[in-house]
């Protein structure tokens, strides 16, 4: 990772006034954002295999992190796609050898969510699985996959997005756990069964509980229930990961702030593991047609906003993580419909935006 004095101390201002020949000697000379939050924050990204395969794509990555997160590489549909017990763990291998050659930590996402699984996982021929078959494969697959990794990656997202808090038309129990194929077949010890299995796996990992909307009050309550219970039963539970997909009225700053405060009145370790921030006012509107000097200009104001109360609460939240490295592949384009956005630090030219020197300055001047 180049971090040579020279190359820090040029402002962002400067940088930008290069001329458009000079863009990617621009964006690789960017102070690195790394640097600015070591000893306060791990910092990184979402990646794609893709992207460190060398370029400026690759170099950004090196840069500016120390800690990263495979977008998609390690969901179980990736992983063991082709049946119980059969993995392909050749691309996810190559996320934590790139990370590991360079001092940089994984995270690991994520082991059970709703979406994202193989069909294997629910059927038995042309049969609904039972739960005992169904228990027996998550342990199984659990087992395997964090033992693969074991040493290599320091935390687990155990389980993702199984509460549900103020979703019409979205089905739940009276716990409010989501009713997916694994809450309806095996119960809510599905979750249980989880972590269990994945610290007999390693022991040495954090293990997570991550979701979205953690910073809504209903939410917070059912999380907290969830993580008292778990403990209640003797079940390792480290942390709790907050998605972070923001847009630009929602969350409210002061929301996230009562929630990573009550998170840690339980003693859990946070990550803020998906941070984006949409140009739309809400996330599921398609209002924004071009990424305006002003829109960027709020957005980096959000970002500030946002990484500044982490950074105050560093003594709760440990790592912060961007979900993607450019708007170029940010998966707010297509999700919750093909749309213009621009939620990253970096724009679709892998150039530095406002919110990246938002951030950067966010970073430098936190005490």
């Amino acid at each position: 990772m180049d971090m040579s004095i020279s190359r820090r101390q040029l402002s962002l201002a400067a940088l930008v006034a290069m001329a458009t020949s000079a863009a990617p000697s621009l964006a690789v000379a960017a102070p690195s954002l790394a640097y600015a939050f070591s000893g306060k924050l791990l910092f990184g990204f979402a990646v794609t295999p893709e992207q460190l395969d060398g370029g400026l794509a690759t170099e950004l990555i090196e840069r500016h992190s120390s800690v990263l997160v495979a977008e998609n590489a390690m969901k179980p549909d990736a992983l063991a796609g082709k049946g119980e017990g059969i993995y392909d763990f050749a691309t996810a291998d190559r996320v934590v050898a790139f990370a590991a050659a360079r001092g940089i930590k994984v995270r690991g996402h994520t082991l059970l969510w709703h979406r994202q699984m193989p069909e294997w996982f629910f059927r038995d021929g042309a049969e609904e699985v039972n739960r005992a078959t169904l228990i027996s494969r998550i342990e199984r697959y659990i087992a395997d996959v964090v033992g693969h990794f074991k040493g290599r990656v320091f935390a687990w997202d155990v389980v993702n997005e199984a509460l549900v808090a103020d979703e019409p038309g979205t089905a739940v129990d009276a716990a409010g756990l989501r009713l997916s194929p694994l809450r309806d077949i095996v119960g809510p010890e599905f979750i249980e069964i989880a972590f269990r299995a994945a610290a007999r796996a390693d022991p040495g990992a954090l293990l997570f509980y991550n979701d979205y909307e953690t910073q809504n009050p209903r939410k917070v309550a059912l999380i907290s229930a969830l993580v008292r219970h778990l403990r209640e039963r003797g079940v390792k539970i480290d942390g709790i990961g907050h998605q972070a997909h923001c847009s630009m009225a929602h969350p409210m700053v002061h929301d996230f702030e009562r929630a990573i405060d009550q998170y840690g009145a339980l003693g859990l370790i946070q990550h803020i593991t998906e941070l984006d921030i949409a140009l739309n006012q809400q996330l599921m509107e398609n209002l924004v047609s071009a990424a305006t000097p002003a829109l960027l200009q709020r957005q980096s104001q959000r970002y500030a906003d946002l990484v500044n109360l982490f950074l105050r609460k560093r003594d709760k939240v440990h790592a912060l993580l961007v979900w993607g490295l450019s708007d170029a592949n940010s998966w707010l384009t297509s999700w919750p419909m093909p749309r213009f956005e621009a939620p990253l630090l970096f724009d679709a030219q892998l150039q530095p935006k406002p919110a990246f020197e938002a951030v950067l300055r966010a970073a430098r001047q936190a005490r």
